[in-house]
């Protein structure tokens, strides 16, 4: 999605804050919107399409980590940038458990800003299709990646994040065969359009996390050593 088309929402309670990036945003060919709380962010969603949602944390009322959860309940609202002024591991953790597709943390530079939300809009619209039939099945575990979605053998839904569910789509088109660092890159984003990726690893192992692959030990998705990580088990396509 090229800029000039792109809506994006700053959510932030620091009208300073929103005012420089929404100006950064437009200086760069995005429309921008802004929002002061989690209030005026569903009303301003329900009146006009947004394309991403630039999410602070400390919000007042309902925060940041509360509102991408009810954001990520529903699978047609648009991706998430969470921005943090703690560069704590547990909020960013909690952010990406949540379903934020990225986090930044403040101070950050244009820059820098500018280079995350292009990478999150262009996963976002290189998701996979949204094919009723584009299911898979694996170790009592069902998959559907158009719906962004996990379903324990229990049938409990548990939600993807964009990055997780190109992840999960990567390995289970792949099973049973070991896939490198760069490969799982290619696979999922591209080794050139996320100049400030977070490590692989970070990725399987929220992954291992929402399959109940134990971190010591894991069934699923296993480590190989020398290469990468392998899915172990065979999958069935729906």
């Amino acid at each position: 999605m090229s800029a000039s088309k792109a809506r994006v929402l700053v959510v932030d309670d620091d009208s300073d804050i929103r005012s420089l990036v929404s100006a950064l945003l437009t200086a760069e060919g995005y429309t921008a919107l802004s929002a002061g709380d989690g209030d005026e962010m569903f009303s301003r969603i329900a009146q006009t399409r947004v394309d991403l949602i630039l999410l602070d944390v400390m919000l007042p009322g309902r925060d940041g980590f509360e509102l991408c959860r009810q954001l990520r309940a529903d699978n047609e609202m648009p991706p998430v940038i969470m921005l943090t002024a703690k560069d704590e591991e547990i909020d960013r953790v909690v952010g990406l458990e949540l379903g934020a597709d990225d986090y930044i943390v403040k101070p950050f530079s244009g820059r820098e800003l500018l280079a995350r939300i292009k990478a999150v809009l262009r996963r976002a619209h290189q998701s996979p299709p949204r094919d009723k039939h584009n299911q898979f099945r694996f170790a009592g575990w069902r998959f559907n990646p158009a719906q962004m979605e996990l379903y324990s053998p229990d049938a409990t839904a548990i939600p993807l994040s964009t990055s997780e569910t190109e992840l999960l789509l990567a390995f289970v088109q792949n099973p049973q065969v070991p896939l490198s660092r760069d490969r799982l890159l290619d696979l999922t984003k591209g080794r050139n359009s996320y100049p400030f990726d977070r490590s692989i690893d970070s990725h399987v192992s929220r992954l291992r996390r929402k399959l109940g692959d134990n971190a010591k030990k894991p069934e699923i998705i296993k480590t190989a050593w020398g290469t990468g990580y392998i899915f172990t088990y065979p999958v069935e396509t729906m």
